[in-house]
């Protein structure tokens, strides 16, 4: 059964395939409760980790988990898109019905239900650890699952089943050098503060899309934060591109990606800031859909880099934006004009000051006015 699983896995596009138990994972509990302040937004609301931690949440008559393991680093990435949004997410890894890897995911769950197996997937299941446990890959210092000859550019399925099948059990363990700290000295805020540990709080990927967006996340993206996210609008990739381990795989010659080629020049922030409901809808949720369900988050972000890009020449956009329904958007691209500090910025924040009737968009525009 395991090598008949394997085979077919392989053949709709998964690069590797592990087996394990669908034993509970008492270390994923004990490290969400020992760092409950910066995790409460993820272990009690949308994903519910503190409960998938054991399987059986998922999947009550759970015997075993299958480990399915992506490679999304098979063609190159436009450059104008790196440092800007996350390998990961311009892979396109969401189970949607219209995106090929949703394809992949529906066609291995209907061919382990023909194996007379029930399935279980949702709210969430613990992958990483399923990987470790599975024998499939390594941790990384930077939390990151590395896959061997892959790096750590590969998405991970488990899928909780009510067969009984052979484990490859393995203990979690890591092949980082004991004295790297090249992903902590990468990561601009902090949020890797020590090997194998991060504060997702002040991790650039989660502040953009997390705040004002998850059940129990912060409302706002913190002011120190908005600085050094620099020109990531989706995602961050800085702690696995600084990786060691991954540096084959950022060296290697990759024919582009034909898609990402002509979706590139769409994704720009100076597009997506002032794009209406029509082109998000059509255009940027079905590629960049993920964790961001409503357009103001892209806007947002838009904003924030386009504010750190100091550049003098998008302050007629983000005066635009200013007049944004959305009360974020303009709070936001207030942010991004005292950032860019030009005299014609002062003009626009006054303007818009003499205009705007919500409070916290008013504190944004007052604060980037004192900036100037």
């Amino acid at each position: 059964m395991e090598r008949e699983i394997r085979e077919y896995a392989l053949d709709i596009g998964f690069d590797d395939v592990g087996f394990t138990t669908a034993d509970p994972f008492p270390q994923l509990t004990q490290a969400l409760e020992e760092r409950k302040s910066g995790y409460s937004w993820v272990s009690e609301g949308l994903l519910q980790l503190a409960y998938v931690a054991d399987p059986h949440y998922v999947l009550p008559s759970a015997k075993s988990i299958v480990v399915l393991i992506y490679d999304y680093f098979k063609q190159a990435y436009p450059p104008e898109l790196l440092n800007s949004i996350g390998k990961a997410y311009q892979s396109r890894l969401y189970p949607g019905k219209k995106r090929l890897f949703g394809s992949r995911l529906r066609l291995i769950k209907d061919y382990l239900q023909e194996k007379k197996m029930e399935v279980g997937v949702r709210p969430a299941m613990p992958e990483r650890q399923a990987a470790i446990r599975a024998g499939v890959g390594t941790f990384g210092c930077n939390t990151f699952f590395y896959s061997p000859g892959r790096g750590s550019y590969v998405g991970i399925v488990a899928l909780a089943v009510s067969g009984e099948l052979e484990p490859q059990m393995q203990e979690a363990s890591s092949r980082c050098p004991d004295d790297c700290r090249c992903c902590i000295e990468a990561c601009p805020t902090g949020a890797l503060y020590e090997p194998y540990k991060m504060d997702p709080l002040r991790c650039i990927a989660f502040n953009t899309y997390g705040p004002g967006n998850f059940p129990g996340a912060p409302d706002d993206i913190p002011l120190d934060i908005r600085e050094k996210m620099g020109s990531w609008i989706y995602g961050c990739d800085l702690c696995q591109d600084a990786c060691s381990r991954n540096k084959k795989r950022l060296q290697q010659k990759l024919v582009p990606d034909a898609f990402l080629k002509e979706m590139a020049p769409k994704l720009a922030p100076t597009v997506l800031l002032n794009m209406d409901d029509r082109y998000y809808h059509e255009t940027i949720q079905p590629v960049l859909y993920g964790y961001m369900w409503e357009k103001k988050f892209m806007q947002r972000n838009a904003a924030i880099a386009l504010g750190n890009s100091k550049d003098e020449m998008v302050v007629s956009l983000l005066g635009k934006a200013m007049e944004d329904p959305q009360e974020m958007v303009r709070a936001y691209s207030a942010w991004a004009l005292g950032r860019i500090g030009r005299a014609k910025c002062f003009k626009v924040l006054e303007k818009a000051l003499g205009r705007e009737d919500r409070a916290p968009v008013k504190k944004e525009i007052r604060l980037a006015l004192d900036s100037l």
